[in-house]
């Protein structure tokens, strides 16, 4: 079965966001933000591959998987709906189709992790992205993992959203 991650960073310390990894066996980290700009250092896109790195991690930036714009807006809204529809127009594009489909075999041959900002996958997009490769006709799951001790401390968990 492949098996997809996602993870957020928020509220996290790179050192338990990283043990979560590496404890979920991930060997790559695919960076869905639109900008992958952070005004914490190390998860911003220039520090955020060599610190992954330091803990045998690769790590891609793939904004064509991002929320566009008026997406980021809708949400800062509270309109979901419409949030929800800018962003399912972006996953029709050409380029997040291909994407899609990289990610899909990336999938096949290691353990790949969409990362995100929110903690939680439901308030936010990579669950959408989840959500449609579920849809997709292959012995897949995603799973959400989450850094169970934010700042401080150590640990992982995981929420299984594969319905398996």
């Amino acid at each position: 079965m492949m098996r997809i991650y996602t993870i957020g960073y928020e509220r996290a310390a790179f050192a338990d966001f990283a043990a979560t990894l590496v404890e979920a066996g991930v060997t790559s980290v695919i960076d869905v933000r639109a900008t992958p700009h952070s005004r914490r250092r190390e998860f911003a896109f220039k520090h955020l591959g060599p610190e992954l790195a330091a803990y045998g991690i690769r790590y891609e930036s793939w904004p064509e998987l991002g929320t566009p714009e008026a997406g980021r807006a809708a949400a800062k809204r509270g309109d979901m709906a419409d949030f929800h529809r800018s962003f399912m127009g972006q996953l029709a594009t050409p380029e997040a189709r291909a994407a899609l489909d990289a990610l899909m075999e990336r999938a096949a041959i290691e353990r790949p992790c969409l990362m995100c900002y929110e903690r939680d996958p439901a308030h936010c997009h990579r669950s959408l992205i989840g959500e449609w490769l579920l849809a997709e006709p292959a012995d897949l799951e995603v799973v959400d993992l989450r850094v169970d001790t934010p700042i401080a401390g150590s640990g992982a968990g995981e929420v299984d959203r594969s319905g398996r």
